[in-house]
């Protein structure tokens, strides 16, 4: 049998590594706006750069679905049923009707106070002048935060912070390899994902028995047009409530201490006027989105920009490209926190807009004022190497951060 040979390709059509940062890859995602806004690599996958084609698709889910089972069967229904970001209507619908009172803006607005003084706990165990401000605040101050939402004991988020390293550091493979790709998900389903799931289900298990105040209590008992979710449903729906209040807001954190360090006159200027801070979480989620790209899975032949997409392709939506798009965002590359960023893309458009969106930008608020008030300066170690995970989010391993108290 004769090896299969990959066509060439252009070495500059190949997306950079966000290893050390995001310089090269926001230079390599403009040139494909101009050159190749909507482009086939490859393998297969079509990539949409500008950020109108981008809203185009997220704005469409009956074309281009959220459900991978269209292009790969191992996606289980058992492992993904319940799990919004992987849904389209109408099972969205009706899940999303239910957790999105999770993080309703009176019930956001209602945990301010609470948010604040998690924050101030977490900076009172910090007594060194250099800490790793990943793995003392930025993790924990949101996953203390949807733990407590939900009722899941302080007690056992170690577990969850395990898991969700094993998360981050997974990659994808050759998406046209279906062996590879199908040996891949298997990897993530007998890892964290199914220990997840496992541990969520004897907790839901033990809620039904005693309900609590937390909000997976209600859950529980929570109905939609007379129906009640499932026990995959409400088990997969808790763990992404988990990870949308988590993951998000933790590499918010971690990205907004990382710019305010590299321009000490910006963060100068947010102590002296705190109401910059709203404009400055907005762009660093403009700039930094923890989400880079989305996935989408055509249901049928299209075409977007004149480029023609067969059924069954796999789509990835550049929201970091979107939010750099020239033509929405004048002088796109330069950091301005007085920038009105509401068509930003980072947590998506129509149907699947991120329901913890509110929260994130809340915690991000929140934690960065108690840091201002806490110390009267800090900075990342001069001599610190940030390296990111290269997996499907943006956000740094670790941030030596040099602080001096106020």
């Amino acid at each position: 049998m004769s090896e299969q040979v990959l066509p060439q390709v252009d070495p500059s059509l190949l997306p950079p590594s966000t290893r050390t940062g995001l310089t090269d890859m926001v230079a390599w995602l403009g040139r494909m706006r101009r050159e190749h806004p909507v482009h086939r690599d490859m393998f297969g996958i079509h990539h949409v750069f500008s950020h109108s084609a981008a809203q185009q698709v997220l704005a469409d889910p009956t074309t281009f679905s959220s459900d991978p089972s269209h292009v790969m069967p191992a996606a289980a229904a058992e492992l993904t049923s319940g799990m919004l970001a992987v849904m389209d209507p109408p099972g969205h619908t009706k899940v999303r009707k239910i957790a999105s009172q999770a993080f309703t803006p009176k019930r956001v607005k209602n945990l301010s106070d609470r948010i604040e003084a998690i924050a101030e706990e977490l900076l009172d165990q910090i007594t060194e002048s250099e800490f790793d401000f990943v793995a003392r605040f930025s993790q924990q101050l949101p996953l203390i935060v949807v733990s407590e939402l939900l009722g899941i004991p302080r007690a056992d988020l170690p577990l969850f912070l395990g898991w969700t390293e094993k998360l981050l550091a997974v990659t994808v493979p050759n998406p046209n390899d279906e062996a590879e790709l199908d040996a891949s998900i298997a990897s993530a389903q007998m890892g964290p994902l199914i220990e997840m799931q496992g541990y969520m289900h004897q907790f839901c298990a033990g809620v039904r028995a005693q309900p609590n105040d937390g909000f997976l209590s209600d859950l529980l008992q929570a109905e939609v047009d007379g129906q009640r979710l499932g026990d995959h449903e409400v088990v997969n729906l808790a763990i992404q409530l988990v990870q949308a209040g988590h993951i998000t807001s933790a590499s918010l954190l971690a990205n907004s201490v990382l710019t305010l360090s590299e321009s000490p006159e910006l963060a100068a200027r947010l102590r002296a006027d705190s109401s910059l801070v709203a404009g400055f979480v907005d762009e660093v989620l403009r700039t930094k989105p923890p989400v880079p790209r989305l996935q989408r899975f055509t249901t049928t032949d299209t075409e977007l920009d004149g480029v023609a997409i067969p059924a069954k392709s796999m789509v990835f939506v550049w929201l970091l490209s979107a939010n750099h798009d020239e033509s929405v965002f004048a002088d796109a590359v330069r950091f301005d926190p007085e920038r009105a960023a509401s068509k930003a893309l980072t947590f998506g458009h129509g149907i699947h807009y991120c329901f913890g969106a509110a929260l994130a930008k809340t915690e991000a608020r929140v934690g960065l004022a108690a840091l201002f008030r806490r110390f009267a300066e800090f900075e990342v170690a001069p001599d610190a190497q940030i390296e990111f995970y290269e997996g499907e989010m943006f956000t740094p391993k670790s941030v030596p951060l040099r602080a001096r108290t106020a």
